[in-house]
Order: C-alpha cells, then structure tokens, then sequence
C-alpha cells in the first residue's frame, strides 16, 4: 500500500509539472479543464497496471508446492510464518490519518451547509436555469451548483454590472461546482499529496479563465472588463466551496484575456503529453515476472516406473497398505516425511512388484530419480521483484526466509531458482502468491553431490489426486 502510494503522488507530480510548464500558458482552457481531472485520476490506475514478463526458468515444476522440498536431501520441512508483531508505528500513522480526514471532512460538510442554508433561509428567484439567491449581506456576487448568490438591494436596482452576472452565469451553465467538489472531496481522503493543492489552484484559475472568456466573448470590451476586475479584487472573499467573481485576480489572468491563440502551439503542446503519458505508464506501472511452462512432476498415471506384468499377492498389498497407514496422523493424512529408510526400501520393493493397474491405485508412488537440475543465476531485477512479501514467498536453501533477507544477497550469490504460482487452495495462498525456491551457490553444490549419487534410483511421491509430495 505504501508503495502504491508513494506512486500515486509521482503520478501526480510529473502531471501537475507537465500541465504547468506546457498547457497552462495556452490559450486552450476546454482541454485543460478535461486534463486536470483526468490527470488527478490517472494516477489512481497506473500503479494497477502490469506487464507480465517470461523468464527463461528450468524447474522441476510449474505445480503448485505446498509443504513439498525438491531440492536437498531432507525430509520435508513445514511452512513457518512470519512473526507477527504488532506495528506500533503503523498504528498510529493510521489513527493520525483518520483525524485529519475526519477534521477536513467535518470542514468540508460546513462549509456546504453554509452555503445551503443561505438558499433555504434567503429570497430566491428562478431565472434562465439557475436560482437567483437574494442575500441582505453586502457582498460580491458568488455562485455554487445552480444557485447565483447577489445582494438583494443591489440587484433590485440593477446597480449589479452585466459582466459580473455574465462571469457567474458561466461557472453556473459550466458546471464548475462540481469540479470543486470533486477535489474537495479527493483532498479529504488524500490531504497528504501535496501535489493535490497544486491541482485546485490550477483547476479555479482554469475556472476563471473559462468565465473571462464568456464575458469577453459576449460584451467585446476587454479593457472596460480589466478595469472592472481590478476594481472588485479588494472585497471580500465569498465561501470556500464557491466561484466567486473576484477570486484570483491575477497576472496571468489579465494577460491570457488579450492572448492570441496558435493552433499549430497547442497541437504540438497537447502532443507532447502522449510521450509523458508512455513513460509515466512505464515507471510507475506494476512488473510481473513469471516462469514460462515447464514440464510437470511425474505421477502414478505416467507408468513412468517399471511394473509387473502379474498382480502382486494380497498378501503384499496389504503389507504395502499397512506400513502406509502406520504414517497417517489423526486426521488421516500421511506424513510422508516420516517413512524411515528401511520402510521406503520395502514399499519400493513391493511397489515394484505390482502391475500397473495397482500402481495407478496407490497414494505413495514411486518414480525414477529426476535429472540434477541446471544451474540458472535470477537477475539483479528479480531479486530485487522478490522482495515484495505481499506478491512473493521466500526460501533459501530449503529454509523459509523473510523477504528483506534478501537485501544480503546479490543474484551471483544464487546458482538456482524455482518460481511456482500459488493455486487458490494453497496454505499460504493470500499470504502471498508465488513462492520463490533460491539455492545458494554452497546450496547448490551440495544438492548436485546427492543428486548425482542417487542417480538411477528412484524417489517416493505422496499423490492425493490433487497435489503431489515428495520424499527426498
């Protein structure tokens, strides 16, 4: 989650800086309106995207492992989880957040009352699609949603200017509200993005330059209409939440009512955002590694072991049925770690004196020993992918590992690996969802000592129908 976070406010970085030094000088306000928000949107997907890539794996498996080692020569060992200690730290972040969103939230909810319970409480007049609020205050006209808010004595001796009421009609027939809100309610939940007050200047400026433009198109007299917004910029605020006549009287606002707009300037502008768009995409997306297929681990249903061509004597099955169930826990599962030597060499002997009918039948199988495995380093890049405790599950030569362990290692410090994906039924699936099986360099030239010793023997598989186990 932090992670993904941490990528939200990248995003919205390089959006509000790319907005910033390429369109909000242009002449083009529609399009900005529609990049702002979208761009204070994109950023919540990004991070959500993956690309899959294939890596050139050669493993024993692409089954799913669960309580299951194929790589030393040991009985198996079980899953450990990781301790789980209580994150102190983490708690309290959590609570700190919950209180600044629930003070904005609470501001938020205010300031919207306000607003409204001035429509409830005041004069109103329905004209040309909007609500015409009349407040005894002395103020300067205001609108929010559907509602313009103006003095009532004013406006009733029409000493209310034409160009202020044409500026509110505008935001009104535009929608601007509903922008604000939008960020508002965004700044609620995500107050700790700076980047988000960057936005909301951006998005009333851009508001305000969509309004001028209303104006000057229908009254003609740019410089009558300066003077006016110069001279209305030292009264007072109007509410948080609404698009107020005076808000922002700036610079850059009286300049861009003069500005010529160049089409061919603002293609090439609005063109260069595909290229930052791509790149964005590709640092901050999610990259998936996974392992191309591979053959599977042997079953009873292969036949891969010679059979006999005759029954074996019940006698022997149910000496063979016997020493298997001997190993059964109490909940009727059998511990195939717990076979000792003597006992693996008499069911093999047995097994091997079945025909392949009864073999199919049995539970504990065996199959002829499996080549040494080759060598294959992971990269520097899938080390460090792997560090991911939420995606991946660890072990180290046979040995459940935390994640950060990995920081003590480089990828020439491995000489195999065995990537398989987590099915849904899994222990540990949710945990994480790929286990990832690392031999060190010593891990390895050990395993290949005791593979190449047990070479044209066999090796004995529990098969449930379902998963298979492994009996090194």
């Amino acid at each position: 989650m932090i992670l993904y976070l941490i990528k939200v406010i990248l995003g919205s970085a390089v959006f509000i800086l790319t907005f910033k030094l390429l369109l909000e000088k242009e002449k083009i306000h529609r399009f900005n309106r529609a990049y702002l928000l979208l761009s204070l949107l994109i950023p919540f997907v990004i991070p959500s995207i993956t690309f899959n890539s294939t890596i050139p794996i050669t493993t024993i498996s692409n089954n799913e492992i669960v309580q299951t080692n194929f790589l030393v020569n040991q009985p198996i060992s079980p899953v450990i989880a990781d301790t789980e200690s209580r994150d102190y730290a983490f708690i309290l972040l959590l609570t700190m957040y919950a209180l600044v969103s629930g003070v904005l939230l609470f501001r938020f909810l205010i300031n919207l009352y306000r607003i409204l319970i001035k429509v409830r409480l005041s004069e109103t007049l329905e004209e040309n699609q909007l609500t015409i609020v009349l407040i005894n205050e002395e103020i300067n006209p205001y609108s929010f949603l559907k509602y313009l808010f103006v003095n009532q004595k004013m406006f009733k001796n029409g000493a209310i200017e034409k160009e202020i009421l044409i500026h509110e009609y505008a935001h009104i027939m535009q929608k601007h509200s509903f922008d604000i809100l939008f960020v508002e309610l965004l700044q609620v939940f995500f107050w700790f993005n700076p980047f988000m007050y960057l936005y909301k200047k951006a998005i009333q400026l851009n508001h305000e330059f969509l309004a001028d433009e209303a104006v000057i198109n229908a009254c003609a007299n740019v410089t009558n209409y300066q003077y006016l917004l110069i001279a209305k910029a030292s009264k007072s605020q109007a509410f948080h939440l609404s698009s107020s006549f005076n808000f922002l009287i700036t610079k850059q606002r009286l300049i861009m009512m003069t500005k010529t707009k160049s089409p061919l300037n603002a293609f090439c502008r609005q063109m260069a955002l595909v290229p930052v768009l791509a790149l964005t995409v590709f640092a901050l997306s999610t990259k998936s590694l996974a392992q191309a297929p591979t053959p599977s681990v042997p079953t009873a249903k292969q036949n891969l072991t010679p059979a006999n061509s005759e029954e074996a004597s019940q006698a022997l099955m149910d000496e063979y049925a016997k020493i298997v169930d001997s190993k059964k826990n109490k909940n009727g599962t059998i511990l195939i770690y717990k076979f000792t030597d003597a006992e693996r060499e008499k069911l093999y002997s047995i097994f091997l004196a079945m025909n392949q009918e009864q073999q199919a039948k049995q539970t504990i199988i065996f199959v002829p020993t499996l080549p040494p495995l080759k060598k294959n380093t992971p990269t520097q890049e899938q080390i460090e992918a792997w560090k991911n405790a939420k995606m991946y599950g660890v072990w180290i030569d046979n040995k459940r590992v935390s994640n950060s362990v990995l920081n003590q290692y480089k990828n020439t410090d491995f000489s195999h690996v065995f990537v398989s994906k987590l099915e849904k039924n899994a222990y540990n699936y949710g945990k994480h969802y790929y286990q990832i099986d690392l031999m060190t360099n010593a891990g390895y030239e050990k395993y290949y000592k005791e593979a190449i010793a047990k070479k044209n023997k066999y090796d004995m598989f529990m098969f449930d129908g379902k998963k298979t186990y492994m009996r090194v």
